[in-house]
C-alpha cells in the first residue's frame, strides 16, 4: 500500500466516522424533541444551537510535515534527509 492510498483510506474512514456522528446526533435531536412535544409545552432550540459544527483550521505545510514526520517515527520508518 502507497502512502497516497493509505491516505486515502484514512480520510475515507474519517468521512464515514463523521457522518456517523452527524447522524447519531441527528437521532438524538429527533428523540429529544419527540419526548418535549409529550412534556413540555416551549420551543426546542434548534439544532444548530444544540449541535454547533467543529470548524478546524486548515493545517500548515510545517504543521503537515512535523505530523507526517512523527507518523513515520511512530510506523517505524527511517527519515532521508
Amino acid at each position: 500500500m502507497t502512502p497516497r492510498e493509505l491516505t486515502l483510506l484514512v480520510e475515507a474512514h474519517n468521512d464515514q466516522a463523521r457522518d456517523e456522528a452527524k447522524t447519531r446526533k441527528i437521532e438524538t435531536y429527533n428523540l429529544a424533541g419527540a419526548i418535549r412535544a409529550m412534556v413540555l409545552t416551549k420551543h426546542a432550540p434548534s439544532f444548530q444551537r444544540m449541535f454547533p459544527e467543529e470548524r478546524r483550521e486548515p493545517m500548515s505545510d510545517e504543521a503537515m510535515y512535523q505530523k507526517a514526520r512523527a507518523l513515520n517515527r511512530m510506523f517505524g520508518g527511517t527519515e532521508v534527509d
